[in-house]
């Protein structure tokens, strides 16, 4: 998985792909979910015989890439039987993972969520204001006004 300028991993595990709308692997997939500041993503080995790793490697497939703000919901299923799961809702796809702590996920895609800054917020900018006042005085000779600052009345040279 390559990572993107500023970004670091949060959490990563070892997660079974129970059930899925991805036409890229088969359930029960085993791979890594790892979690991002900024998205959250599973990558598998898919299984294509011994004699193609061996010779070849073994290929990565991304199943899922999703940014965090096109997470929709994170959810714990907890049924009768069996242990709880992680179940992911993002923009085009429902996935259900078989982690060790899902609750542990759940609470750490809310914290990362929340930390991950609004798209469309204006960069944060910040002025500074010069403020200056100016003091008017009444030349006692003339009557106009004139500035504190200044030594002499405009209009008569009085001194003020």
């Amino acid at each position: 998985m390559l990572l993107g300028a500023g970004e670091n991993i949060l959490r990563s595990e070892y997660a079974v792909l129970l059930e899925g709308e991805s036409t890229a692997v088969l359930p029960r997939s085993v791979g890594v979910l790892y979690l991002t500041g900024f998205r959250c993503v599973y990558e598998t080995n898919p299984s294509r015989g011994v004699v193609r790793n061996l010779v070849r490697g073994r290929e990565t497939v991304t199943v899922l890439d999703a940014a965090l703000t096109l997470v929709r919901n994170v959810s714990v299923i907890r049924p009768r039987l069996g242990r709880p799961r992680l179940h992911l809702e993002v923009h085009r796809a429902r996935l259900t993972f078989d982690v060790l702590d899902p609750d542990a996920w759940q609470a750490a895609i809310a914290d990362a969520r929340r930390s991950v800054p609004p798209a469309h917020a204006p960069p944060t900018t910040s002025t500074h204001t010069i403020e200056r006042q100016v003091v008017k005085v009444r030349c006692r000779f003339c009557g106009v006004l004139a500035n504190e600052v200044d030594g002499r009345c405009p209009s008569c040279g009085a001194p003020l």
